[in-house]
């Protein structure tokens, strides 16, 4: 078997840049997922995304 180690986290998500900011607010019930605005996403078939 292989060994690993993990030597850091990080995270670029719709909530925050990094982890700490990103699992706090994913804590606190916060949601990146948004309806985009119609102008934007005439021509797409998603009308939702993460912003």
């Amino acid at each position: 078997m292989r060994r690993i180690v993990v030597t850091g986290m990080g995270a670029v998500t719709p909530l925050a840049a990094d982890v700490e900011a990103s699992w706090s607010r994913l804590l606190a019930g916060r949601s990146g997922i948004r309806r985009l605005p119609d102008d934007v996403v005439a021509d797409l078939p998603a009308k939702i995304g993460g912003v």
